[in-house]
């Protein structure tokens, strides 16, 4: 759905949260669109917490999906978080 990078200052007031509920209710107003899905590298908790704030659900793990340059060059694994239009 959307990548997000939130600077020092608005952390913690629960903006990213609130932002991401927006976009997810939007995109599941839509008829054509059943999903919404997020992912984030498994070892970001902040993120992950963020999509279970937003009302998204952690369905798994995808091994090895995502390459981080700044972190090393192989690919890492990542938590698919989503939320269906029944939630």
């Amino acid at each position: 759905m959307s990548a997000t990078c939130s600077p020092a200052p608005p952390q913690g007031r629960g903006l990213m949260p609130e932002a991401l509920r927006a976009l997810a209710d939007w995109a599941l107003a839509q008829p054509e669109i059943w999903r919404a899905v997020a992912t984030c590298d498994v070892e970001n908790r902040a993120s992950a917490r963020v999509m279970e704030k937003a009302g998204m659900r952690c369905e798994g793990v995808l091994r090895r999906r995502t390459i981080h340059p700044n972190l090393r060059p192989e690919p890492r694994d990542c938590r698919l978080y989503a939320r269906v239009k029944d939630d």
